[in-house]
């Protein structure tokens, strides 16, 4: 049986940079992977005056995924092919600092299997995630349909390759299957 993992964003690293206040217009489109919604055109953002000066790899902010150009250098090397992105510019002015990021959203697929996984059907949301293998075709990393989760799902190898970089807040856990 496959494991899978999830990607998030380590929220205890010294001087943890936030997003939330520049990207209230793309929150909706990114918690529902709905790229519909969105544009490929560079957006500036001012970081939280409260964050640090120390810009992550990987920012996973009300459901926002946001990744250095660094990592998404990386992802290209390894084909990923898939995600949506969205240039970023991230600012934080009163320090005269500009870094380019990426928002890297993942599609969502069919892929849970619902008769194994615990589904809170009020919220619609899978508490215990059983994923299909078959399901997920040549996808490392997606979000799962039909729920309302807003995980992002990574194959056991697309895990590994990502530990094995020195990615700054990146934080990697399986899934208690």
């Amino acid at each position: 049986m496959a494991k899978y993992y999830v990607l998030d964003a380590s929220r205890n690293v010294k001087e943890y940079i936030s997003i939330i206040d520049g990207t209230k217009e793309l929150e909706t489109a990114c918690q529902m992977s709905e790229f519909q919604f969105l544009t490929t055109k560079a957006v500036t953002i001012e970081v939280d005056e409260d964050s640090g000066r120390i810009f992550q790899d990987f920012i996973y902010d009300n459901g926002v995924p946001v990744m250095s150009d660094r990592m998404k250098e990386y992802m290209d090397k390894l084909e990923v092919d898939y995600l949506f992105y969205k240039k970023l510019i991230l600012t934080k002015k009163e320090l005269g600092i500009e870094e380019v990021y990426w928002l890297a959203l993942p599609q969502r697929i069919k892929c849970l299997n619902k008769e194994e996984s615990e589904i809170d059907e009020i919220l619609n949301i899978a508490d215990e995630i059983v994923i299909n293998q078959q399901r997920v075709g040549r996808f490392k990393i997606f979000k799962l349909a039909d729920v309302g989760n807003w995980e992002i799902i990574l194959s056991e190898d697309m895990a590994q390759a990502l530990k094995t970089q020195d990615f700054r807040g990146v934080h990697i856990y399986e899934i208690n299957s």
